[in-house]
């Protein structure tokens, strides 16, 4: 599902990105606020962390030849891992965490400024309870700007990614159209293939944005069937176009069926099996994080749910290699090479 995937596909004849967009986000074409973009979701599971991995990579590649950097922040994150940094445990997003690392981040922008802010369960009661005044409108706003300061003077490009949809936040007074607002930066929304209720899905977002005089950059659309994507692309943007939106089709990414499917790797870290898990809990010489244990812990399903769940996935895998629980070889004899 990645846009820089995509645009080499066109000589396919899926013409799924307009790179002209992209290298205009990149390059300030349609931000004259600040160079930086906030990717958004209409819903949870659309790909939005996939994409701004995307469009981080794709603006690293665009920015090379410049000697240009590109920076990268979650504002708000809620599910969190414990890492050291100066010295002191913090807790930062996973997301965050992730992308810190994989692109090396490390060497330019301290991890508390790329994960400034998270919620951890029970701090919204605790927030209504007059409980937390980090969460006040002050103390919060005054967090966000400073963090995204210091990313913004150590990088030509940032790429922010938000916590759900437009409207995840609204309790705290906080939703992610107002912390896009409060940075100065447009937002990119993702939505999943579709058209009608895709545009639903849109719409809401949209105004939710609009409320909080948060610009609107382009819409990604992600995982959509192959053969729907100019029939897809087509009738969103006219259907923008209809309701006066303004606002780009900036991409349509086909569905990549391989990667949604579960390698035997992805199982055995599911139900904490015991080879391969080095993979998942790195050691703090293989990483610069220095705890990654969450990240290992899964829920404690039962034998038999596990048994069952492991059995539907493997027959929607399209492989039958997987071990049945409890000892037996697979019905394909051996293991499977994914």
């Amino acid at each position: 599902r990645c846009p820089v995937t995509c645009s080499e596909r066109r000589a396919g004849g899926l013409s799924t990105v307009d790179a002209s967009h992209l290298e205009s986000l990149a390059s300030g074409g349609r931000m004259p606020a600040r160079r930086a973009i906030m990717v958004l979701a209409t819903k949870q599971h659309t790909g939005k962390t996939s994409v701004s991995l995307a469009l981080i990579q794709t603006a690293r590649k665009l920015l090379a030849p410049s000697g240009g950097t590109v920076g990268y922040m979650k504002p708000v994150g809620q599910q969190w891992v414990t890492v050291e940094e100066g010295g002191e445990q913090i807790r930062v997003d996973k997301d965050a965490a992730v992308a810190h690392h994989y692109f090396k981040l490390q060497e330019r922008l301290r991890l508390s400024d790329v994960s400034p802010i998270v919620i951890g369960r029970g701090h919204t009661k605790a927030f209504l309870d007059g409980e937390m005044p980090s969460l006040a409108a002050e103390a919060f706003e005054a967090r966000l700007t400073s963090a995204f300061g210091a990313i913004s003077a150590a990088s030509d490009f940032v790429v922010v990614e938000g916590t759900g949809h437009s409207g995840v936040g609204a309790v705290l007074g906080w939703n992610n159209a107002r912390v896009a607002a409060a940075l100065g930066v447009e937002v990119v929304l993702v939505a999943n293939g579709g058209v009608g209720s895709t545009f639903d899905e849109l719409s809401l977002n949209v105004a939710a944005c609009r409320a909080e005089k948060a610009a609107i950059a382009g819409i990604i659309i992600n995982k959509c069937a192959p053969s729907k994507v100019a029939e897809v692309t087509t009738y969103l943007q006219k259907a923008a176009d209809r309701f006066g939106w303004g606002v780009p089709v900036l991409a349509c990414v086909p569905y990549g069926d391989d990667l949604d499917k579960p390698s035997v790797s992805d199982l055995v870290h599911l139900f904490e099996g015991g080879f391969s898990k080095e993979r998942y809990v790195p050691s703090e010489s293989a990483s610069s994080l220095a705890s990654m244990s969450n990240l290992g812990k899964r829920r404690d399903l039962k034998h038999t749910a596990a048994a069952v769940y492991a059995t539907a996935l493997r027959y929607a895998a399209g492989y039958g290699g997987l071990r049945a629980s409890g000892g037996g070889g697979g019905s394909s004899g051996g293991s499977s090479s994914r």
